[in-house]
């Protein structure tokens, strides 16, 4: 869903044409599977939360923690993120959302409500 938020520019929408039986298409929307597609992902989400990077929230992709150290600080926090989302009209899916963790697993590492980070052990086969 968060690839198909943003609009392919008409000038380069050629690039993105495939044939099918029915005849020709062109994407008016960013489909995944283009090879620039996650880097173009990744640029919005910086530049949408391009001053709260650091400071409030991780954002990889789609995947963006809050962190604060207290709920007050928490709420503040993420409804500066919810407000830059509403000013750019982006939509979250909220069945992928998980709000108020005290361990969240984020790019093969474990955060810990104490701030601590460790890398997840590999499991083995």
């Amino acid at each position: 869903m968060g690839y198909h938020q943003i609009e392919v520019a008409e000038q380069v929408r050629a690039k993105t044409a495939f044939s099918t039986e029915e005849g020709h298409c062109e994407y008016i929307r960013l489909p995944f599977g283009l090879k620039t597609a996650p880097a173009t992902f990744q640029r919005m989400m910086n530049v949408v939360l391009s001053d709260l990077t650091g400071s409030r929230c991780f954002v990889f992709l789609d995947n963006i923690v809050v962190y604060a150290k207290s709920l007050a600080e928490h709420d503040a926090k993420i409804r500066q993120v919810f407000y830059r989302f509403r000013e750019r009209k982006l939509k979250l899916k909220p069945e992928k959302c998980e709000f108020l963790r005290r361990e969240v697993s984020y790019l093969g590492h474990v955060i810990l409500e104490m701030g601590l980070c460790r890398i997840r052990p590999r499991q083995r086969r």
